[in-house]
């Protein structure tokens, strides 16, 4: 409780104290954007998104999404940011902050093990998870940028069966536990733009750690380089654009921290954490294309795998899936809708803003 005070104080301290900009303001921006849809694991779910641009006048946005399903999940998040990314995008600041607040409660989580060979299973259990993320940024220049953040999440697991043999009460992650993770990082960013891109390119270095020291229950060290590259092919709204990200993780982390392939942010075509370890090497290749403004689909590859080390990554055992999408455009973000197909199955995912 003292983290999320001191978190909120620092904030109304920094919104209150930031001076209204004397250069032309961009206009005030509101988008609301309806939730509706059905999946057979979570039921029928229903919720909406919104988002405000501007209208305090210091250029801050403020993003909101509630969702339910009537399985039972539960999806609450706040995002609140000045100056708002699109619109600090390319340009100068002494500092930036974004606050995410986030509590996600879903009934039908996966474990499958820790390696690049584990077996699939269907057996399923909740987790839900509260998180509190500050972040604050400085630009040295219009395409160097650092940051310096803060991450605290506290997850819950329960109703697993350990006649299942798959996940123990021994499993780094499977008792109720907190990560308390400290980062920083350093982003090249010649994009033209953080909500849909069509060219530039982004390298992300980032450096972070977990220690008993600063509350949390893990002792561990987070690396991660993450390239990205996008080009108009084409036609100005025809895009390709592709990923290469790679992680390593030291220590002893709980399995929802480790490097991962499998979900909505990695490989499509895989149940969610259906590969985990310490490191991973991952690929995404998209072609972006534009449909009916504002809407536009997406054809897609990724692969990857995970391993002990990042010694131990090689060209051996990776795991594939190619994939069909829908994005929705609007002013302030972007509604994702993904169709991921590999020798496992098919999945569908739903989200908000490009996968990369």
């Amino acid at each position: 409780m003292f983290q999320k005070s001191l978190i909120l104080v620092l904030m109304c301290i920094f919104y209150s104290f930031l001076p209204a900009e004397e250069t032309e303001q961009p206009p005030r921006k509101f988008n609301i954007f309806p939730i509706a849809l059905y999946n057979s694991d979570i039921g029928f779910g229903v919720g909406a998104k919104t988002f405000f641009k501007n209208y305090f006048k210091k250029r801050e946005s403020f993003d909101v999404t509630i969702f339910a399903s009537s399985k039972g999940q539960q999806w609450y998040a706040f995002q609140f940011s000045i100056p708002d990314f699109e619109l600090r995008q390319g340009q100068l600041y002494p500092l930036a902050f974004d606050l995410r607040i986030e509590w996600d409660k879903l009934l039908v989580s996966n474990f499958f093990g820790i390696g690049n060979n584990t077996p699939d299973n269907n057996f399923q259990f909740p987790r839900e998870f509260f998180r509190l993320n500050p972040v604050f940024s400085h630009s040295f220049t219009r395409r160097i940028i650092a940051e310096l953040g803060y991450q605290f999440t506290h997850y819950v697991v329960y109703g697993y069966d350990l006649n299942w043999g798959t996940i123990t009460e021994d499993t780094p992650g499977a008792q109720p536990h907190k990560v308390s993770f400290i980062f920083g990082s350093l982003r090249l960013d010649t994009r033209n733009s953080h909500i849909n891109p069509s060219r530039g390119y982004r390298i992300y270095l980032k450096s972070g750690l977990s220690r008993q020291g600063l509350g949390s229950d893990w002792n561990y060290t987070l690396y991660r380089l993450e390239t990205s590259f996008y080009r108009n092919i084409f036609a100005s709204r025809h895009i390709l654009a592709a990923r290469i990200w790679l992680q390593d993780i030291s220590g002893t982390a709980p399995y929802q921290e480790l490097s991962k392939i499998g979900d909505g942010w990695t490989a499509r075509g895989y149940k969610a954490d259906r590969y985990l370890d310490k490191a991973m090497v991952l690929t995404s290749l998209e072609y972006r294309f534009p449909l009916y403004h504002p809407l536009g689909g997406v054809i897609f590859t990724d692969a990857g795998r995970v391993a002990e080390n990042l010694t131990s990554l090689t060209f051996d055992n990776w795991h594939f899936n190619i994939g069909w999408g829908l994005r929705y455009y609007l002013t302030t973000f972007l509604a994702r809708f993904d169709m991921g197909i590999s020798s496992e199955g098919m999945r569908i995912f739903f989200n908000f803003g490009h996968v990369f």
